[in-house]
């Protein structure tokens, strides 16, 4: 945690995102503008300006994992657990590979009252394929392409080993392959490659799947308040059932115009005021 700790204290620069690539050329100066003026309230202390100053870009629609990196730095320095979790769960949504945002994220969530509700994201998934969280949902969407495209062509391959045409290309191309190290036949060759690829493509698309029906069917969203009741119902008389605190994580699992129903670890849930939550 002392690694994560000083991290906390650093900025980034823009990330790969272009800002306002929509905008003309000062807009996007001004932008830039703001983005620096943020980082020089931080570095001076000035939280609550920084803050001020990132939310504009955030409300313009500029979406980039270092300006939500910052801006859950900026939440965390000023005693908003909430909103920090919201902010580097969201830089993580784009940038998964970020050893600073999960740092201190973790270090966030070691302060968090509800560490009890605190989900090992991915569990099932991370034992059976580190690039699940280690990918975006367009990295990953390329990855099972091109595992297609792969496979595709170790059909045809397949198919037409027989060829004088294909025994060529095999005598090139086998010297990096496994197979031919441990005396496998060209066809054999060729069966385990597509077996290796099947099972990429296979477990590939289901992370995909996963990572769409996330964003699309259960959102994940951060409770910002510093404590809201979960009720029973989405009406007022209903039985206060428990409440939770700044920070925790929730699905959402159904939306209504006055309510919000969530749930937890646990197969905990119930129904929360809105204005209580807000979805990563």
């Amino acid at each position: 945690m002392a690694i994560a700790a000083i991290v906390l204290m650093s900025l980034r620069a823009v990330g790969g995102t272009v800002w306002g690539q929509d905008e003309p050329p000062a807009a996007i100066e001004e932008l830039t503008e703001v983005f620096r003026t943020a980082n020089a309230s931080y570095e001076t202390g000035d939280y609550e300006a920084a803050i001020t100053q990132y939310r504009r870009l955030v409300d313009r629609g500029i979406v980039d994992a270092d300006l939500f990196y910052n801006l859950g730095n900026a939440y965390y320095k000023s005693n908003d657990l909430g909103n920090s979790v919201l902010f580097y769960l969201r830089s993580l949504r784009l940038l998964p590979r970020s050893s600073d945002a999960k740092d201190n994220l973790a270090l966030v969530r070691s302060q968090l009252r509800d560490k009890q509700f605190v989900r090992d994201q991915n569990r099932i998934v991370r034992g059976v394929v580190w690039l699940h969280n280690n990918l975006n949902t367009t990295e990953m969407m390329t990855f099972a392409s091109a595992s297609y495209v792969v496979f595709c062509l170790l059909t045809i391959a397949l198919i037409f080993r027989g060829s004088a045409l294909m025994a060529r290309i095999y005598r090139k191309v086998s010297i990096v392959s496994p197979g031919r190290l441990i005396g496998l036949s060209f066809t054999q060759d060729l069966l385990l490659a597509m077996g290796v690829v099947a099972t990429l493509l296979v477990t590939s698309g289901i992370s995909v799947y996963s990572k769409l029906e996330l964003a699309r069917e259960f959102a994940e969203a951060v409770v910002i308040d510093n404590e809201i009741p979960v009720f029973s119902s989405p009406t007022n008389d209903a039985t206060l059932q428990f409440k939770i605190h700044e920070g925790t994580v929730v699905r959402i699992r159904d939306e209504r115009r006055d309510w919000i129903k969530i749930e937890l670890p646990g197969k905990m849930s119930g129904w929360v005021a809105p204005g209580s939550i807000e979805k990563v």
